[in-house]
This record gives C-alpha cells, sequence and structure tokens, in this order.
C-alpha cells in the first residue's frame, strides 16, 4: 500500500502586551531553532520533551514524504505590526537559519496584531458552508482579483438551502456586509410577495426580480454542485427575506436570478455590493456602513455593553436590530452617531440639525479616520442612549430635548478628566472609561446633566433675545464653552511637563502657541507665564517644555522653557 506523508509544524507565541519586542520575538524564534536540535535541554517540561519525541519520529518517516516539512511561525500581540526594520531582520536571521537546516521546504513568519486578530474572530463568526446545485449557470469570463464567477438561474427552493441553518431558521448573518437589513413589508417588498404568492405570476419571478448576489471566499465544484465556505449575501437582502417567508408557497417553477463571485479580496467584494446595490435608491452615505471602521465600532459597542447596566448597540445597517427586544432609546444608528459625536467630542453640536449625509461629507477629514480610538465614538453614543432615556423617565425636562447635544458638549467639558487627549492616543481610552462611569450610573448622570443644564440657561439668559434658535448657533456653543471654562478654577490639568514646539511668537506682543500631541493640538502661552528671564529670546520651531492649566479663556502653557 503506498503511503504520503504531508506534515506542517505551528508554532503559535501569544503575547498581551501592547507592542512587538524584538527581543522577545528573538527569544521565541530561538526556542523554535532548538526544539529542532538533536536533543533539548534539560530544563525541558515534560509536554515539550513529548513533542521532541513525536518530532523525531516524523523525521524518521522522511522517505514517505514528497517534500520537507512546512514550519509556520505566528506572533501573537493586542499591538500594531508596522514592520520595522529591526524585527524584520532578527525575524528573517532566524528564518534563514531554520532554513538552512535542511529540514523544511518552507519557513514562514506571521505576525498576528490586534487588528489582524479581530478580523480573524469576525470571519470565523460568520464562517458557513452549504452546497448548492446550480446547473443552469454560465462562467464568466477571467476578471482581475476573481477567482472564479458564474451567473444563471437556480430553484428559489434550493437557494433557501444556503440561506438557513441545519434547523431550517433563516442565518441572519449571511447579511453582515449588506449595506441594509430586511426593510420589512414595504412596498417593494410586498410587491415581490405577491408576485410569489399569486400562482399566474410564479414562474415569471425570475424575469421580474433583479436576483442576488453571493460572494464566497471559497468554491469546490463537482458537476453541478456547488460547495460554499465562507459566504454571504452581499445583495438581494430583501429578496431572501421575502422568500423565506414565503417559502410555503414556493415550487420547482420558482427560479431565482444568482450571480456566485469566488474571492477574498475585500476591495474587489465592496465594489461589487456597492456595483449591484447601485440598482435600488440606496444614498451614497449608506456605503460607509462598509468601511472596516465601522465594523470594528459594531463589535467595540458589543464589548462594551457586557459592562454597561444597559446594552447599547450600534445599528450600522438599517433596520439591524428590528427584531431584537433592545428598546430603540439604545440603538444608535449611523446618523445618530455623526450626530452625538460632532457635538461631544468635536464641540461643534450646533451643526447636527443638518443632514447626516451633508454631515458626513463636511467632517470626512475629521469622522471615522482609520487612526481613531473606537471609545469615543462608543461614549458619545452610550451618553446620548442614557440620556434619552433619563427624558423619559423625566429626570430631565423634555423642553431640553432640542439642546441634548449642546448637553453632550457640556457634560464632558465639565465631566472630562483632565485635558482631553488626541483622538488616535491611546490616553483616550482611559479619559472615556473616566466619562463611562459616570454615564452607567444612572443617578450621577442625571445630577451632571442638570448640572451643565444651569449653565445652558445662564448662557440662555445672558444672550437673549436670539436671533436664531440658540441650538443651532456657533455662537451659543462658544458662550457655552466660554462659561465652563471660566468657572473652572485655574490648575494644573496635568500634573508633569509635557513637551512641544514653538509653531507662533510675537516679540512684540509677548505671546504666542506650541504645538504638542500631548496636549492634544495647539496651546496658547504667554511670557508673563513663564519663570525664564529670556522667554522674549524663544525662537520658532524651538523645542520646549511646559504645564497645562485651565484658565479663564481655555487651555494655556505655563512655566514655559526651552529645552
Amino acid at each position: 500500500m503506498l503511503r504520503r506523508l504531508d506534515v506542517e509544524f505551528v508554532f503559535v507565541q501569544s503575547k498581551t502586551s501592547s507592542s512587538f519586542d524584538g527581543g522577545e520575538i528573538g527569544t521565541f524564534l530561538s526556542g523554535v531553532r532548538s526544539f529542532f536540535e538533536k536533543t533539548l535541554p534539560d530544563t525541558a517540561n515534560t509536554s515539550l520533551q513529548e513533542a521532541h519525541r513525536i518530532k523525531e519520529y516524523i523525521y524518521s518517516l522522511t522517505i514517505d514524504m514528497d517534500q520537507p516539512p512546512i514550519c509556520h511561525l505566528h506572533y501573537v500581540t493586542t499591538g500594531a505590526w508596522k514592520g520595522e526594520s529591526a524585527l524584520l531582520t532578527r525575524v528573517n536571521q532566524i528564518k534563514t537559519d531554520l532554513e538552512g537546516t535542511g529540514l523544511f521546504s518552507k519557513v514562514d513568519f506571521t505576525p498576528l496584531d490586534a487588528e489582524r486578530l479581530k478580523r480573524i474572530y469576525r470571519e470565523i463568526k460568520h464562517k458557513f458552508i452549504r452546497e448548492l446545485s446550480f446547473d443552469k449557470h454560465t462562467i464568466l469570463p477571467e476578471i482581475a482579483g476573481v477567482a472564479e464567477a458564474y451567473i444563471g438561474v437556480v430553484p428559489a427552493l434550493e437557494y433557501l438551502k444556503i440561506l438557513c441553518d441545519d434547523d431550517g431558521i433563516l442565518n441572519r448573518r449571511l447579511f453582515y456586509d449588506n449595506v441594509r437589513d430586511f426593510q420589512g413589508h414595504n412596498a417593494v417588498n410586498s410587491e415581490i410577495r405577491s408576485t410569489i404568492t399569486e400562482e399566474s405570476q410564479r414562474d415569471r419571478f425570475s424575469l421580474l426580480n433583479n436576483g442576488v448576489t453571493v460572494v464566497a471566499k471559497d468554491v469546490s465544484k463537482v458537476g453541478a454542485k456547488f460547495r460554499l465556505r465562507d459566504y454571504q449575501v452581499v445583495n438581494g437582502c430583501q429578496t431572501s427575506h421575502v422568500l423565506y417567508l414565503a417559502k410555503d408557497y414556493l415550487s420547482e417553477h420558482v427560479y431565482l436570478p444568482l450571480k456566485l463571485i469566488v474571492t477574498g479580496n475585500l476591495d474587489v467584494t465592496n465594489q461589487i455590493i456597492q456595483g449591484a446595490n447601485r440598482q435600488t435608491e440606496i444614498k451614497p452615505e449608506a456605503f460607509e456602513s462598509l468601511a472596516p471602521f465601522q465594523k470594528e465600532l459594531e463589535e467595540t459597542y458589543i464589548a462594551v455593553s457586557k459592562y454597561l447596566n444597559n446594552q447599547v448597540v450600534y445599528e450600522r445597517r438599517s433596520k439591524q436590530y428590528d427584531e431584537s427586544h433592545i428598546s430603540r432609546d439604545f440603538i444608535i444608528t449611523l446618523p445618530t452617531q455623526i450626530k452625538c459625536f460632532v457635538g461631544m467630542f468635536l464641540n461643534e453640536p450646533h451643526s447636527t440639525h443638518r443632514y447626516y449625509g451633508e454631515l458626513l461629507d463636511s467632517y470626512r477629514s475629521r469622522l471615522f479616520s482609520e487612526s481613531h480610538r473606537y471609545l469615543p465614538y462608543v461614549v458619545s453614543g452610550v451618553a446620548l442612549a442614557a440620556m434619552e432615556r433619563l427624558f423619559t423617565e423625566e429626570k430631565l425636562p423634555r423642553m431640553l430635548k432640542h439642546y441634548r447635544f449642546q448637553l453632550l458638549t457640556a457634560f464632558r467639558l465639565r465631566y472630562g478628566k483632565g485635558v482631553m487627549p488626541a483622538l488616535n492616543s491611546k490616553g483616550m481610552d482611559d479619559y472615556c472609561r473616566h466619562l463611562l462611569d459616570v454615564i452607567n450610573d444612572s443617578d450621577q448622570y442625571a445630577m451632571a446633566l442638570n448640572s451643565v443644564r444651569r449653565t445652558l440657561n445662564e448662557v440662555w439668559e445672558k444672550e437673549k433675545p436670539w436671533r436664531e434658535p440658540p441650538e443651532r448657533t456657533r455662537s451659543f456653543t462658544s458662550a457655552i464653552i466660554e462659561q465652563i471654562s471660566s468657572s473652572a478654577k485655574s490648575e494644573p490639568a496635568h500634573t508633569e511637563r509635557l513637551e512641544g514646539t514653538v509653531t507662533e511668537f510675537s516679540r512684540v506682543k509677548g505671546f504666542g502657541y506650541i504645538l504638542s500631541s500631548k496636549a492634544g493640538g495647539k496651546v496658547f502661552f504667554h511670557q508673563n507665564d513663564s519663570r525664564q528671564d529670556d522667554i522674549r529670546a524663544v525662537k520658532m520651531l524651538d523645542r520646549v517644555s511646559f504645564v497645562l492649566v485651565t484658565g479663564k479663556k481655555g487651555l494655556r502653557a505655563v512655566d514655559v522653557k526651552v529645552t
């Protein structure tokens, strides 16, 4: 009997540290190298010794191998892999050493950082395998970025087999990459249903329906049988739901147009989704839901909600939670997310009355950046949801609803701990957790909002009468910020000294600005606030250290020293 042995060795080193350390990577790879020596060090534990004996036995069977084993090395941390040259040099040295032993046909090293870990988790969670009989199909010509593509018609009853789980229940996770969730029995969906339920129309279904598009990462084909792995219905969510709900009316004569595309390229998949959905009435801003940032944000809401008194979810796709038990107060939609973030963290609540598509375009450079931390978005959504509940419970006057985004701005300014870090700073997570603790305590949050409400009232009384609704004016926002700043004590916001670069300075006027990432941007300073006699000698681009304080007119640097 002919024997054939295919062997792969897999080594995984996982760390909770937030960075890739060259020394630790070197230790890991050196440990792998020593594993393939004839003998192990005396310090090796029992399980490692047993694995080493198995390895020795495997190599005694090399006559049954068509090629030497493959060695996979995976190094996992919660940091971000940036491919620094020093780390790559260390990795390549060990790889070359392992390849030089002649024990392997291939040695590969895979760094797994936080982003890749989350992507793998999502892929596993949405992993499906189903078989589809698709005999009436045509193979499409070769397409860049696409492994295979087919177009044709399939019996609707056959299509339902890949939509449902083993219990015949619709698998809603198949629509994760769709722009919208099921929109209910609207006019279009009711029309689709009537085509199925009316016997005289059923056999015309394939002519009257645009069909569906399925994207799979892998397909194996035997005759007309297609075995689909890791697939999503990227267009046809409405049709799929209507077919499922009207399945009792289906017969073997009801056919559905189907496009089956095999690709693992995310950019190609997104192009397919956008192209296929252009045929329906979907506004351009709705495609924002396809961005990787949006999917990560949705998962972050789920993770954070485990620690909240009330679950708050992010409705990335329209009507995604319509069939859930979650109150509408605790469902944050994409338009709401944009408005509460613009109000709470960009200090521009007066803009939130605008249509969200216009807001998205206007704030594109300041919203949903891949470098931003996710927690500020979650905190702004949770803060708004908790505020809406306080309105419902009459712990806040309902007349304040028009000013809810101003309340968010004032709440963060008053109760944020210290100076707000930059949106891409790790310090932002700690800043947000402090706010979240206040928000999660309903009584404490109610007291906080009623406190800042008085600030809004003072500003409103001071400036009235207003020529236009104050909540839509920049001057009202500026007055709120000024009022909160003037009521704060002038004391250090940071006890440690910060550093930055002088970007502007007037020797005549004696003041200028320092650019500092730790301070969140440009900070004002005046020569009177420095104990240095030669402060007037400071020049543009000088590196300086300083202490940050909150003064009557906002943040400023004191005790400025040239470094």
